[in-house]
């Protein structure tokens, strides 16, 4: 079972700051990025008209919960849960490099989308959800 009170809650806060920016500048259907991760999704069928994809950046925490500090060499990665009901995120993109920045979420149909991200280490602790953004395509 993965732990999930990992780092400090200023940290999560600093990932909502950055997601919100990221919200505020996803375009649609555009961009990549090296550390960009697509979605492959059965329940995205062609039938449904896809519309935009949204980017998301953060920074690298640099401290655990219990305020020891935390080099990027010790972050396993990213999650970015999201899915179009607050509080449920059925869907969920790994990004499995510790010092990636952003991950950009392709092919979303149109709707309401609802992101939070998580942290983890290389054991495999992974952080608290950030708070939650907010995007419709």
């Amino acid at each position: 079972m993965l732990v999930r009170q990992f780092f400090q809650t200023s940290i999560v806060r600093a990932f909502t700051c950055l997601l919100i920016a990221a919200q505020l500048v996803a375009c649609g259907g555009g961009g990549g990025s090296n550390n960009a991760e697509s979605l492959s999704d059965s329940s995205f069928t062609s039938a449904i008209p896809v519309a935009s994809s949204a980017t998301m950046i953060w920074t690298a925490p640099v401290a655990r919960s219990d305020q020891s500090p935390l080099s990027l060499a010790d972050i396993g990665g990213y999650r970015v849960y999201y899915g179009t009901v607050e509080g449920e995120y059925p869907y969920r993109i790994d990004v499995n490099d510790g010092t990636a920045v952003d991950v950009v979420i392709r092919d979303l149909p149109i709707g309401t989308y609802y992101f939070v991200v998580t942290a983890y280490d290389t054991e495999g602790r992974e952080s608290e959800y950030s708070s939650v953004v907010v995007k419709t395509i």
